[in-house]
């Protein structure tokens, strides 16, 4: 029977042969398949005292601190990505990651429905269209952390869950986007609730209009409700405003992507809960330039305590970067952070990343 099938194949092969492309039936069928590795070298100061190596997981307990990688050498994460066409119906996507060296997760792993017009179905584990950050996955963030009110709202792992969301182009002279969509309600931020119909909505809205030929602004509006660890509901809304600009003719190079979000999260009690609820809100923003094709600057500003402070205080932070990328499958980020935390502690850091990408790796989206 094995031999009957192959058989069958190999007649069919010539006559399904060729795509528009040339591309034959058989390899068609072949996902792309690509790997990514993040290295990092640093040092860390904790109230003007060396951290411990991030491999002892041994850093100072500031209240308020985001994530850092502590002294010494790591592997911040290895990836491997595989995407393809599964029929005329249905596309994939899976993405496989190792947080430092041990312990391999799905990061995604999600199918989308192609077929309907103007329409965009989801199914399975997905990074959310929360904001613009929360969709970025690591090596194409332009830090290289992640911006430190996401971290204190949707904490280490975003809100990436396993769930179905639709996405549907909305029929208006810009592009505008409108996605609604279901989750199992795992987040260990703001939802994780742990009942079976303790589900997560989310809503996200995104807007993008040109500004001549040369600029663009994307506007979004985020939200998401669901049930917390107590029984209480978890409502979280954020707005974000993007402007990318390039130059023109020669100097297509001179890219200017400048991104702004606000993110704010009132994690409720259940009425019979003597726990009070928690409001956690506060916004970052980023801005990229660059100078030559291969080599930009850019730097980010952070604040957590917006309306009100959190843990005692507010915290910020001030980050630079600058980026050197000899091909488009590598690159090196010499990053210098400070955490001004509450209390008067600081949390200071100098960290080198390198990272490469190898194998077919899918398009970033715009």
């Amino acid at each position: 029977m094995h031999t009957i099938l192959v058989s069958l194949l190999a007649f069919q092969a010539p006559a399904l042969a060729e795509d528009g492309a040339g591309q034959s039936f058989l390899s068609a069928m072949n996902p792309g398949i690509s790997a990514n590795g993040l290295f990092l070298a640093g040092a860390e100061l904790d109230d003007g005292e060396l951290a411990a190596p991030s491999w002892t997981g041994e850093s100072a307990d500031l209240p308020g601190k985001g994530e850092t990688f502590g002294t010494g050498l790591s592997v911040q994460e290895m990836e491997v990505q595989l995407t393809s066409a599964v029929d005329p119906y249905f596309k994939a996507n899976m993405v496989l990651a190792i947080p430092g060296t041990e312990g391999l997760e799905v990061e995604e792993g999600f199918v989308t429905v192609t077929a309907v017009p103007r329409l965009l179905v989801n199914i399975g584990k997905i990074k959310e269209p929360f904001g613009r950050e929360n969709v970025t996955h690591t090596h194409a963030l332009l830090t290289i952390d992640r911006a430190l009110v996401s971290q204190r709202v949707f904490g280490e792992e975003g809100l990436n869950d396993v769930g179905v969301n639709a996405q549907l182009l909305l029929p208006l002279p810009w592009y505008s986007q409108l996605t609604l969509g279901v989750d199992a309600g795992q987040n260990e931020g703001v939802l994780g609730s742990g009942d079976a119909g303790g589900f997560g909505y989310l809503a996200h809205w995104k807007n993008l209009v040109d500004l001549g030929d040369n600029y663009s602004v994307e506007v979004g509006a985020s939200g998401l409700s669901g049930l917390d660890d107590i029984g209480g509901q978890s409502v979280v809304g954020g707005v974000d405003v993007t402007v990318k600009g390039h130059g023109s003719a020669r100097h297509q190079w001179n890219r200017l992507v400048w991104q702004n979000e606000f993110i704010f999260a009132d994690k409720g009690r259940a009425p019979s809960a003597s726990k009070p609820g928690q409001q956690i809100g506060g916004l970052y923003s980023t801005l990229e330039y660059s100078f030559t094709k291969r080599f930009w600057l850019g730097g980010r500003f952070d604040m957590v305590g917006l309306p009100k402070p959190v843990d005692g205080g507010q915290t910020f932070g001030a980050t630079a970067i600058a980026v050197l990328a000899p091909t488009e499958f590598s690159c090196f980020r010499l990053q210098a952070q400070r955490q001004f935390l509450p209390g008067g502690h600081t949390a200071d850091s100098l960290t080198g990343q390198l990272s490469f990408v190898i194998g077919v790796h899918p398009a970033h989206s715009y």
